[in-house]
């Protein structure tokens, strides 16, 4: 008799640890909103790579994170990232930019090498400005340069702020 409970008991048991870690299973997969409802633990993959989750009384997916170009500012030495590339000035090549309080038959351009790291890995580029570098990813281009120059003055490496404009390609 004593045999007979024994086994009635682990049975109990197993059924028991069963249904306690199927209970556990499904709320490991879902998530409370606010009301009580349990959404799903899916995921929206977005266009920039990253992933959302379902949120809200409807169980809705979460927002994407912006998409489109993003613009970043940075200097020597500072690393800055946007939509999932990072850029690094290292060194002013050129600046030849015409200075703000003399009339120039040309504009003149700057020159910058910087570190360019993106999911395709990492490479040293010559951005020059208001011209664009393509990856198989993105599109980078440096839009602006601060400060402006002035007639008989230089800009020191520490003193230049550099613009990018970060895009996804289509």
């Amino acid at each position: 008799m004593l045999t007979g409970m024994k086994e009635y008991a682990i049975i109990i048991a197993a059924v028991v640890l069963v249904v306690a870690g199927g209970l556990w299973a499904v709320k490991g997969r879902a998530v409370q909103t606010p009301g009580g409802r349990a959404c799903t633990l899916e995921a929206k993959l977005c266009p920039d790579g990253s992933a959302v989750g379902r949120t809200g009384p409807n169980c809705e997916f979460a927002a994407c994170p912006p998409y489109g170009p993003v613009s970043v500012e940075t200097r020597i030495g500072k690393e800055v990232s946007g939509l999932g590339v990072r850029i690094t000035p290292l060194a002013v090549i050129e600046d030849s930019r015409c200075p703000v309080d003399v009339m120039c038959i040309q504009a003149g351009t700057v020159r910058v090498r910087a570190r360019l790291v993106s999911g395709l890995g990492e490479a040293t580029q010559e951005f020059k400005l208001g011209q664009s570098i393509t990856t198989e990813a993105e599109r980078i281009t440096l839009t602006e340069v601060f400060p402006q120059r002035m007639a008989g003055t230089s800009v020191r490496d520490s003193e230049y702020v550099f613009q990018f404009e970060i895009a996804k390609r289509q």
